[in-house]
Order: structure tokens, then sequence, then C-alpha cells
């Protein structure tokens, strides 16, 4: 089974959500620096419509996250449509979509970063901003993580 998680927000959230499923992130509190740095590492940040790779869960699930801004409808038929192109059946794949979205912190943060002098005003924004939706997300994870794991 593949497991796609969805956001439609600029921070990738999705992978975030991604890799506490996959114990990447703890679940049950806040992750260190070095563990957020090592996810950035994987190439999500700045990676707006790409899919990423996060490795198995427990049960051998395949999971992924996707964070593209815009229309939803749109991802769901392009996702579709490469099921249908790769003859993967709907049954082997779940597309979770989150309802959370970037916060001020999370925005603000995004563009100081961009510029060097305010760097390290934008991951302490940044830092922020994961912390206030870091239970949500968890939360929701865990969900998504109980519910793969009681499919066929």
């Amino acid at each position: 089974m593949k497991i796609l998680y969805f956001s439609a927000s600029r921070f990738p959230l999705a992978a975030l959500a991604g890799a506490i499923h996959t114990g990447r992130l703890p679940a049950g509190e806040l992750p260190a620096r070095d563990q957020l740095r090592d996810l950035l590492s994987l190439n999500i940040r700045g990676g707006e419509g790409s899919i990423i790779s996060l490795g198995q869960d427990d049960a051998g699930n395949k999971v992924y996250a996707l964070s593209v801004k815009g229309e939803r409808g749109m991802i769901y038929r392009l996702v579709e449509s490469f099921l249908r192109i790769y003859n993967i059946q709907e049954a082997e794949m779940i597309m979770v979509d989150n309802s959370f979205q970037d916060n001020i912190f999370l925005q603000s943060g995004q563009l100081l970063c961009r510029l060097a002098l305010f760097a390290p005003l934008g991951c302490l924004l940044s830092g922020i901003g994961i912390k206030n939706l870091y239970g949500g997300l968890a939360e929701w994870a865990l969900e998504v993580k109980a519910a793969g794991a009681n499919l066929p």
C-alpha cells in the first residue's frame, strides 16, 4: 500500500505529517532542530509540487508527501491520471488531504529565510509556526497510520 500525504501549503506540512507517520519525527513531543534539519535535507525545502518519499511505516506501507499551493481538485485529477497510466489500482494508494494551512509565522519565516541577513529570524519564526501546528499534525498522522495499518 502507498500513502500519499497531501497539503495545499507552501511549507511542507504534508512532509512533516508523513515523517511523523514513519517515525522520522516524534509524535509525542516537538522535534529537535537536528531532526527538522535532517528532514529538510530530503530536499523538501522549496520542493513544492514534488513528491517526496519518506520511507515505510511499521506495517510496510510506503509513505510519500506532496505540497502544492493551489486548486486541490486539479491535484486529485492529476494523481488519478497517473494511477490509470501506470495501471496502479486505486486500492493500492491512499491519498490523505489535510486541512492545515501555513500560519503567519511559517509564511514570515519562509520569506525571511531567503534573505541571508534575516535568516536566523526566519528560522525562529518558522520554528514557532511548526510548534503551533505540530500537535495537530501529529494527531492526524497517527490517525492515518492507524487506519492504514487496518487496511487489507
